[in-house]
């Protein structure tokens, strides 16, 4: 399904997203809602409410995380040769500067999946210890608008240096251990153990493409790497020159791929100075994978290729197929990676961590009336820095209602959760972000971001509160 919807929007430039799948947790959302089990996902020194919490299979709780800098009017125009009719950004009928003008400075797009499958949580009045076995997937692709211009400049004058192409994807499946300990009155500290099990992981970096016209034809010159490791992957080697020409084949193999991560927080209440006021501090998913089966090919930085251009494609789009495959055909004489060293090697991939820091107050004459301020700040690709404000109701014990806004490096957005825990059950629901504008395909018209949460889990025993009693 996601391949189908790449292939409709961004048809011109399908090959280079083929691979598109940030990074995804539980809803940043439900930080401050002690009635949320998943929210020591988010800071280990947190702790469902209730002494027993139970996860529904493959229900608990699902999240997408999606966004893109640019959509499909970025890349579809209409025909000024045939009225009426859209035409890609490589048609002739479409000019450069009419093109470029509506990039941003690169196209980045992020799409992430976290799925708890199982998850079982025990705990008393001072600590609570929970398992959780979930499946995470994280992609992400930078492609710099000068790669754009490139592709539309045919033979133009002019020398063209393109920098920082990537495209990143990750899977594992996580299996966790986290305690909760209550310390005294004030204190409560956090530790997650996680033993990783890789599935796939893919790199792709281009650090430059250096392109000069040369008569009718471009000498191109490229430095970079690819880096794979995929259980069962038949890497195919062009035969004239043993340059990578992509995967023709899976025989599929058990994953060998392991690693480990920590999650470390903590939470402290100021009651003694500030009643209501609350601090709190997590970094999470400090670790790495040792992928097995690991294969890198990588250009020859010295050598100048003969490139006829990106030229004759079938910018009607009537022809979707043969216009990725010959996109693709061209970018790979464009960037020739030879594989290099020895094949199927182990290699420490670090993952990408996230710290959070919060402050909660609690008015003390309407305690089920919060404010919170959350600082997010996670690592990787292109680094992610977030504040999110956050108003909390809690009228009664079983229902929350939480409404924030967001600043981050991405851009602003509005989120809520509505999480349902009576005795027995807990659901919610949860948007993170939501900014888009669809065509009638249901395809985003322009820069778009989508983080969306939701899960059904089971809650047994008396509330904490009731605990401390």
């Amino acid at each position: 399904m996601k391949k189908h919807i790449i292939k409709k929007s961004f048809m011109a430039v399908s090959m280079l997203l083929m691979t598109v799948a940030a990074s995804a947790q539980s809803a940043s959302s439900s930080y401050f809602l002690e009635g949320f089990n998943q929210r020591y996902q988010l800071n280990p020194a947190f702790a469902p409410e209730r002494p027993v919490f139970m996860a529904i299979p493959a229900l608990s709780n699902i999240q997408v995380d999606a966004s893109s800098t640019v959509g499909l009017a970025n890349f579809l125009f209409e025909s000024t040769s045939k009225p009426g009719m859209l035409t890609t950004f490589m048609s002739p009928d479409i000019d450069a500067k009419t093109f470029l003008d509506g990039m941003p400075k690169a196209a980045q797009f992020n799409v992430g999946l976290n799925m708890d499958i199982l998850a079982l949580g025990v705990g008393g009045k001072n600590g609570f210890t929970t398992f959780n076995l979930k499946l995470r997937n994280n992609e992400q692709i930078n492609l710099p608008k000068e790669l754009f211009g490139f592709m539309k400049a045919s033979f133009a004058e002019g020398d063209y240096l393109i920098e920082n192409i990537n495209i990143n994807t990750i899977s594992y499946l996580e299996a966790s251990l986290t305690h909760s300990h209550k310390i005294g009155e004030n204190l409560t500290l956090g530790l997650g153990l996680k033993f990783l099990e890789g599935i796939a992981y893919a790199d792709v970096t281009v650090n430059e493409i250096d392109a000069r016209l040369h008569d009718d034809e471009w000498l191109v010159k490229s430095n970079g790497t690819i880096k794979a490791s995929v259980p069962g992957a038949e890497y195919k080697l062009d035969p004239d020159n043993d340059t990578f020409d992509g995967i023709e084949g899976f025989n599929f193999k058990v994953p060998q791929s392991h690693g480990f991560a920590v999650d470390l927080g903590a939470e402290y209440d100021l009651k003694d100075i500030v009643e209501g006021l609350k601090v709190s501090a997590a970094v999470t998913d400090l670790g790495f994978i040792g992928w097995a089966n690991m294969n890198t090919f990588a250009t020859n930085n010295n050598e100048y290729v003969e490139f006829e251009g990106f030229n004759n494609y079938d910018v009607s789009g009537d022809n979707e197929d043969e216009t990725m495959d010959q996109i693709s055909d061209d970018f790979n004489d464009m960037v020739k990676m030879y594989q290099t060293g020895a094949v199927n090697q182990k290699e420490k991939v670090i993952l990408d961590a996230t710290f959070r820091a919060g402050v909660e107050y609690a008015l003390p004459f309407a305690q089920w009336i919060s404010f919170g301020e959350l600082l997010t700040y996670r690592t990787g690709l292109w680094p992610y820095a977030e504040s999110r404000t956050s108003v909390t109701l809690s009228p009664c014990g079983w229902f929350d209602l939480s409404g924030n806004a967001s600043l981050s490096s991405i851009g602003s957005s509005m989120g809520f959760l509505l999480n349902l825990h009576p005795g027995g059950i807990n659901f919610f629901v949860a948007i993170d972000r939501l900014k888009a504008e669809f065509n009638p395909q249901y395809i985003p018209l322009h820069d778009f971001g989508l983080n969306f949460s939701l899960g059904l889990n089971f809650a047994f025993g008396k509330k904490r509160a009731k605990l401390d009693d």
